[in-house]
């Protein structure tokens, strides 16, 4: 916005390629921050650091989600006492007792992305649990969604 220095010094520390410090006079400065352009560009400015952190968010996110889908190993054992229920309703337990140990991780995920990591594991146990029982047709319920 100010197309050209007022001055300019050496820079405190010495680095190799250090170039020379510009320096303006602060009534210059003044100006141009209360003008319409400098507004505007700092909001868009605002807008671009907020989409960078909106997306290493969603990438950390991404690589927790990855890391406890793989990790997640069902047993596919159940108690004696379980029998009446149906093989995938079982299956099911096996789900949410992995979620749970690895809830305290998600703590700082919204509700979306918790719910996409539930449902991530949902279908990886829909996928084994067909490989382990091939004869047993996973049931049409939908496993119930996270609380708010």
């Amino acid at each position: 916005m100010l197309p050209s220095h007022d001055a300019s010094r050496a820079a405190y520390t010495q680095l190799p390629g250090n170039a020379p410090v510009k320096l303006y006079l602060r009534v210059r400065v003044e100006e141009v921050e209360l003008s319409d352009d400098f507004l505007i560009g700092q909001e868009k400015a605002a807008k671009a650091k907020a989409r960078r952190g909106s997306a290493a968010r969603t990438a950390q996110h991404q690589v927790l989600l990855k890391q406890c889908v793989q990790r997640f190993r069902p047993t596919y054992t159940w108690p004696e006492r379980w029998c009446q229920r149906s093989d995938w309703q079982l299956s099911l337990v096996d789900v949410r007792a992995f979620y749970d140990r690895w809830e305290p991780k998600f703590a700082t995920m919204g509700y979306t992305a918790r719910q996409r990591v539930l449902d991530a594991l949902h279908e990886k146990n829909r996928r084994l649990f067909g490989k382990r029982f091939p004869g047993v047709e996973p049931g049409p319920q939908r496993p119930p969604k996270l609380g708010k």
